[in-house]
């Protein structure tokens, strides 16, 4: 699979890295593109409540799946000094590479400890020759929903959102939370998506299903994804690593995203 070609340059304030592109998309009232994902044949963004919840596993996951449907990058914005994926080695164009199942994806994250990529800008001058973005988003639920852009990024028709939550009382609660917010913002059930990180080796407390029940009544699915410590360990999944229940969860995202007709 050919790479993108996108080349990357940093801020001049090194705060964050932008594409190198022609000009700017034009922007509403916000400030954000009339068509922020114009170029793109899917956008996911996989947020959370908070941190710790098995977020970037999510994110993994599901690049290492899509990715053979054609060039597709993890935009990785969690700031340089959080980010283990800042290590991963990366070409010329800027982009570290990753095996996935039946191909190879591109993970785009900050290269310095006090930088910080800006998802909605790389969003907005996608390369045209990327087929998939997935954002995963260091900052929580409520947050972005504050911030005119994301706003405006999440709540876009046909954009995906999946949120991530890990298999305990707390994290589910505030799950459920966060999925109204995302409903009351006009995120449509049919794009919202809970991935349920199983930290409890499938013995679930009954109180923590009770929350799942509640999630599952907020969103247009959910689907249980293995705990994998392998990615906040290094920054990565490794090759094979959990084996056939991370490609079946992977497998499972797809078809509740309504992305198994293109991979």
């Amino acid at each position: 699979m050919p790479a993108p070609t996108g080349r990357w340059v940093p801020q001049t304030d090194g705060r964050a890295a932008l594409p190198a592109q022609g000009p700017p998309a034009a922007l509403d009232e916000f400030g954000a593109p009339s068509t922020p994902a114009a170029s793109l044949s899917d956008l996911v963004v996989v947020v959370a409540a908070g941190g710790g919840m098995g977020r970037s596993t999510t994110a993994d996951l599901l690049a290492r799946r899509l990715c053979v449907t054609g060039p597709l990058v993890v935009i990785d914005d969690a700031p340089g000094l959080f980010s283990l994926r800042r290590t991963l080695p990366r070409g010329p164009n800027g982009l570290a590479t990753m095996p996935g199942y039946g191909g190879d994806y591109h993970v785009l994250a900050p290269d310095e400890p006090l930088r910080r990529v800006d998802s909605v800008s790389v969003v907005e001058g996608a390369d045209p020759g990327w087929a998939t973005l997935v954002v995963d988003s260091y900052d929580p639920v409520l947050y972005l929903l504050h911030a005119p852009r994301w706003y405006r990024l999440l709540t876009e028709p046909g954009v995906r959102v999946v949120l991530v939550a890990a298999s305990a009382t707390g994290p589910l609660q505030q799950a459920v939370t966060a999925a109204r917010a995302l409903r009351q913002a006009g995120v449509r059930p049919e794009d919202l998506v809970a991935a349920v990180v199983d930290i409890n080796e499938g013995r679930i407390p009954r109180p923590a299903r009770a929350r799942m029940v509640m999630l599952d009544g907020e969103v247009g699915a959910i689907t249980r994804v293995p705990h994998l410590p392998s990615v906040r360990a290094s920054g990565r999944l490794d090759a094979g690593h959990g084996g056939r229940d991370a490609e079946r969860a992977a497998d499972a995202l797809v078809q509740r995203l309504a992305l198994e007709d293109a991979a």
